[in-house]
């Protein structure tokens, strides 16, 4: 990576660069959209953290819905179709969490468990270097019944739904709340548009006018968000270009960042459930783990979204961007260099490589140039038929 002389070089030449971290950063494994029986999901809190930490993340965010993990909140157990919990997923739990740590009661005549809040988890699960929570919340918002949702990330209280008289007018509204509470509360906080093909809720247009905001979801693992678009609906891809374009030249908005979450929902029908945990991440890079430290370098921009594509080293400099992907054996991984040049179409391929590094040397009529490398091995709990693993690489903006 460069040195730090060399990035205070750089900053002269890239308006937004990525790649500027400290020798002693490393990479970091997150997801920053999980959801748990506190809202709509299927799975105590201690069960989604347990899947997360175990299967090497090391920053979870636990976003329900409109509510964060604290105070008292008991969840009924029904044995009976569609139930979420049932008897028999409350004595595994007990089982593998202990039976003191798993409080049940019986009121009227009905049962119902305790579910532990984000204090009593931080308490069982955290482990310094290794794994944390950042608390959050997934702020769920509508405009004429058309989904809005924001996810509020290092919040320290909770943010209600701020309404609003457009989508883009809800979505700012929110926007602007998460970043009015970082500034009251003395915290880096970072807010993300959400699944904006979701119900068709969030366009192009609403994203790309967007101000204070530098983050979407690219990819969200639950089937029904509709990453890929449909005929009269660009995926989420294009709209990442569409809105870098808009943004970097007609607006001056500056830039917009590519993120992958699970939007997980679903922890007891794995594989092939409708929100599966582990479909989409990120990767930080950060010299430690901690909220603070994650958070700035995501507002820096260093960081990559993964489906399974794990990067090695992402090099920046005036001339060039050069991707080292950590190769498997029998894998092939196609990069392909995305950008938009001034007079040229919006989000062309500017150029596509097998090559190890692989590395894309700059024009100079660039506005920005962003990357996504395919594998070419299937992705193994899949959004959508067909998904490859990925990873994409954040846009190096050109000064101009």
């Amino acid at each position: 990576m460069p040195t730090a002389p060399t990035c205070l070089r750089l900053a002269a030449l890239l308006a937004i660069v990525s790649g500027c971290a400290e020798p002693s950063a490393r990479w970091w494994k997150g997801n920053t959209h999980t959801h748990t029986l506190w809202s709509d999901g299927d799975a105590a809190p201690e069960l989604a953290a347990a899947w997360y930490r175990d299967n090497g993340y090391h920053f979870l965010v636990l976003s329900d819905h409109n509510i964060l993990s604290r105070g008292e909140k008991w969840f009924p157990v029904l044995d009976a179709p569609g139930s979420r919990l049932t008897s028999e997923r409350v004595g595994e739990l007990a089982a593998r969490f202990g039976t003191e740590r798993v409080e049940v009661r019986d009121v009227e005549g009905k049962r119902e468990m305790r579910l532990r809040t984000l204090d009593e988890l931080r308490e069982d699960f955290e482990q310094p270097g290794a794994f944390i929570f950042i608390q959050g919340e997934e702020i769920t918002d509508s405009f004429n019944r058309l989904p809005v949702h924001v996810n509020g990330l290092n919040l320290a209280d909770l943010i209600r739904p701020q309404g609003g008289e457009s989508v883009l007018d809800v979505m700012q509204r929110n926007i602007d709340a998460v970043i009015a509470h970082g500034h009251a509360h003395d915290r880096t906080t970072l807010a993300h548009v959400n699944h904006p093909n979701f119900g068709w809720g969030v366009s192009v247009e609403d994203i790309a006018r967007l101000r204070g905001e530098q983050f979407f979801e690219v990819y969200n693992g639950h089937r029904s968000v509709r990453n890929d678009g449909d005929a009269d609906h660009p995926g989420t891809e294009e709209m990442w270009d569409i809105a870098l374009a808009t943004r970097l030249t007609a607006l001056d908005l500056g830039v917009l960042y590519g993120l992958a979450t699970d939007d997980s929902h679903n922890y007891h029908q794995v594989p092939d459930g409708q929100s599966n945990p582990g479909r989409g991440w990120i990767m930080v890079r950060a010299e430690t783990l901690d909220a603070e430290t994650i958070l700035k370098a995501m507002l820096r921009g260093d960081f990559y979204a993964s489906t399974g594509v794990a990067l090695r080293r992402i090099e920046r400099n005036d001339r060039r961007l050069r991707i080292y992907t950590d190769a498997e054996p029998g894998v092939t991984y196609t990069t392909r260099f995305i950008g938009t040049r001034a007079g040229g179409p919006v989000g062309e391929v500017l150029h596509e490589t097998i090559a190890n590094p692989a590395a894309y040397r700059f024009r100079g009529d660039e506005f920005y140039v962003r990357a996504v490398v395919v594998s070419s091995r299937p992705h193994p709990n899949p959004f959508a038929v067909g998904e490859r693993e990925m990873a994409w690489v954040q846009p190096v903006v050109r000064a101009r």
